[in-house]
């Protein structure tokens, strides 16, 4: 029952390590400045979403039912950092930027945000 409702948020995830280790210059420039600060919140607003709602939805482990916005929040921002070491130390043409891990923290309080509006946060912080 777990991979049944977390598929989602581990694709995403998988999605976000590809993304983030494509070379730099892969990636056309945006004429719009920092578009690059809305990409991080948004990748990670949607990661904290999927996993918020696929923890708390699997019944395999019971565990992942208590305070589960706090460890998704964790999960998140630690993932974020990970990937911001794992692009100055393994990826090619890649570096660390502090600013990201800020933008990707963001973007896990949009995605609480958003899970709030829908589901409320009272029970499951």
């Amino acid at each position: 029952m777990f991979w049944k409702y977390n598929y989602q948020g581990a694709f995403w995830t998988l999605l976000i390590l590809m993304l983030s280790g494509f070379p730099g210059d892969q990636f056309e420039r945006s004429e719009i400045e920092n578009a690059d600060i809305f990409v991080h919140a948004f990748l990670y607003a949607v990661l904290f979403f999927l996993l918020s709602v696929g923890f708390l939805k699997q019944s395999s482990f019971n565990r992942l039912k208590v305070f589960t916005l706090r460890k998704v929040f964790i999960l998140t921002v630690s993932y974020g950092a990970l990937i911001e070491v794992m692009q100055a130390t393994i990826f090619v043409n890649r570096s660390f930027q502090l600013s990201d891990i800020v933008f990707n923290t963001v973007g896990a309080l949009m995605g609480f945000a958003c899970f709030g509006a829908i589901y409320g946060v009272r029970k499951y912080i």
